[in-house]
């Protein structure tokens, strides 16, 4: 887009910071400083990469926002804590926590216009940290997070086929399991029949699903200090295929992922509709539904539920990434970001209650056949890969229904992953940080993080892949939500910011908004943040093993004998909790570094800002503008600001 030249004049006070008024034509003002007309060229911020169609940036949020936690932790968490009575909290907690971050990202991310180390840094140099912090917790998910994507590609090779292999049919010892289990079925008094059947000491037979996804699709190794078979070639594969999609998604950058969205948002859809006619219509599907929506309204009471409630829409969203921060920073400063953040995190929520309909509907009909709880399922992995692999065997057809299923994950997945890595990268060309090619910079950070990726899809792999999910991220999400509500409403200003916005969108934010960017958003999160520090302290750190069932005759782990359901819970070796304290402090330490360091160089300034904040009532207000109307900025003294910075920033 060409530059314009616009007249500027700046009212140079003597100290360099001197207040700026745009127009084309202006009055003269009877002020004493000296008047300078001078000539700027408007916005070479411009010349920053631009989404195509601002379809391409909703799909591409969307497709962020919506991810795998939509199908797999959100019915989960619905039949656990009360059914139909956990959406209270769970929309509660969208309109207090959900929709302020969200909004708030895509607001600094179009006013500033860089991504969230360039955004930070602008509001305030000892704030970078927060952006170097966005870094480190997407690189760590995106190292593990692509190992979900190589299992759901590999599930879907296998569905490939008339017969699924996670059949019972398939099992070493089928043929011995089912002539001793039509004895007992012919003939109840056969006692010893019956009995050997529950004692058949193949844990295949008891459980075809579990023992599929972890002896076959990733040969679990008998513990976490025990390598087992190394590397396991096959999920290699399909990890190397996923990074080689994810990097082709981004490789030009927003000129790539915006075309890629087109499908990979849109098509989960499309699959999700098809299952839910599918499963609505089969018998019991009643069941499984009536069990996610009936309420129990006196699990309110249970502060768990507000907890959990608070948790699913914090991560559900993918705040604090940066992601979305550099999304925004793609899309001409004058549009509608609140209009833009409303419809993403309703659709999101409304996906996640549409999704658990799906979920429940199919487990349902699979209560129905087998007599298998549909409001006793666990959530995460074990749903998809096992639960769910368990309910397609009694559908007709089932290897379509697996396909389009395992499908639909990897495109959820994969939207996710490559955002998350876009928001990774932005800041090193913002930053000016890296000065190669684009997608030969890409391809070197996805390289890597392949090579970090092997580990996962080792025959130990899936007790890494606890870590990274348990303790990888989920703390360093929350301090960076923390932060950045205190940045923008107490560090930037409430008032500052709801300027900025006005003239982005031609409206001021609702004070709504306002008091949860200054007090609402931050003390659930900071309540979040708390709980789970109590969590780790208070209670010792367990991982889950496969120790095989309790009717084996050898036992195959060397932690302990085995158990019904086959999974125990075991304590982390002391090198396993320093890998975890590692992770844990790389996402904190970015933000007090920073603010550590500024304040060592600047300690008055620090001083007498912060008791000129704490001593001034009018800061307590979530909107100061309104017990002090000189704090207002016109849009034209904002679109000036916004000028000045893009000279600085040229």
């Amino acid at each position: 887009m060409a530059e314009e030249n616009i007249k500027v004049l700046s009212l140079n006070n003597g100290c360099g910071d001197g207040k700026v008024i745009f127009g084309e034509e202006y009055e003269k003002v009877p002020l004493k400083d000296e008047i300078v007309e001078v000539d700027v060229k408007i916005a070479p911020h411009e010349k920053r990469e631009a989404w195509g169609h601002k379809a391409e940036f909703i799909l591409a949020s969307i497709g962020l926002a919506v991810g795998l936690g939509n199908v797999w932790r959100f019915p989960y968490l619905c039949q656990k804590n009360g059914g139909g009575a956990f959406l209270i909290p769970y929309f509660i907690m969208m309109v207090i926590e959900g929709i302020p971050l969200f909004y708030l990202e895509f607001a600094v991310g179009q006013r500033f216009r860089r991504s969230a180390v360039g955004c930070w840094k602008k509001i305030h140099p000892a704030l970078m940290g927060i952006g170097i912090s966005c870094i480190v917790v997407s690189c760590l998910l995106c190292i593990y997070y692509v190992a979900i994507l190589a299992w759901c590609f590999y599930y879907l090779f296998a569905s490939l086929t008339s017969k699924l292999p996670w059949q019972l049919e398939n099992c070493p010892q089928y043929l011995e399991y089912s002539n001793i289990s039509a004895l007992c079925a012919v003939n109840k008094t056969l006692n010893d029949m019956c009995l050997l059947k529950e004692r058949f000491p193949d844990c295949c037979v008891h459980d075809p699903q579990l023992y599929y996804f972890y002896r076959k699709a990733l040969n679990i190794s008998p513990s976490i200090t025990d390598l087992g078979d190394g590397i396991q070639w096959k999920l290699f594969g399909c990890l190397v295929l996923s990074w080689i999609i994810a990097y082709a998604c981004i490789v030009k950058g927003v000129k790539s992922s915006g075309k890629a969205v087109y499908f990979t948002a849109t098509f989960p859809y499309v699959v999700l509709i098809i299952l839910f006619f599918v499963g609505v219509t089969l018998e019991g599907a009643s069941i499984g539904i009536k069990a996610l929506f009936t309420p129990d309204f006196s699990k309110l009471k249970d502060p768990t539920i507000w907890m959990d409630a608070a948790t699913q829409m914090f991560y559900t969203l993918s705040v604090g990434f940066g992601a979305h921060i550099s999304f925004a920073s793609y899309m001409p400063i004058k549009n509608n970001c609140v209009r833009d953040a409303l419809t993403i995190v309703i659709l999101d929520c409304g996906t996640s209650v549409f999704a658990g309909i799906v979920v429940f509907s199919i487990l349902g009909h699979r209560e129905f056949t087998l007599g298998a709880p549909a409001n006793k399922i666990g959530g995460g992995p074990g749903l998809a890969f096992i639960t769910f692999c368990d309910a397609f065997l009694q559908m007709p057809a089932s290897p379509v229904w697996s396909v389009l299923f395992f499908f639909m994950l990897i495109l959820l997945g994969i939207d996710s992953e490559f955002g998350t890595l876009e928001g990774a990268i932005a800041p090193f060309y913002d930053m000016k940080w890296v000065k190669m090619r684009k997608e030969v910079f890409t391809g070197i950070v996805a390289f890597c993080m392949l090579l970090c990726g092997i580990s996962l899809v080792s025959s130990s792999g899936f007790y890494a892949f606890q870590i990274f999910d348990d303790y990888a991220v989920s703390l360093g999400l929350l301090f960076i939500a923390f932060f950045q509500t205190i940045s923008i409403s107490w560090v930037y200003g409430n008032d500052k910011f709801a300027d900025d916005i006005e003239y982005m969108t031609g409206k001021r934010p609702y004070f709504f908004w306002m008091i949860c960017w200054k007090y609402i958003s931050p003390l659930a999160i900071f309540i979040i943040f708390v709980s789970n520090c109590h969590q780790l302290v208070s209670n010792s750190l367990k991982y889950s093993a496969y120790v095989g069932c309790a009717q084996q005759e050898h036992d195959i782990s060397p932690l302990g004998k085995g158990v019904n359901g086959s999974i125990a819970q075991f304590e982390y070796p002391p090198w396993a909790l320093f890998i975890i304290f590692i992770f844990i402090l790389s996402s904190l330490v970015p933000i007090f570094f920073f603010i550590i360091k500024d304040i060592i160089e600047h300690p008055s300034l620090w001083l007498k800002n912060i008791r000129k904040k704490l001593t001034n009532i009018k800061e307590y207000h979530p909107d100061p503008y309104r017990v002090d109307p000189s704090r207002r900025r016109t849009n034209e003294e904002v679109e000036a600001t916004i000028i000045n910075e893009s000279k600085f920033d040229d």
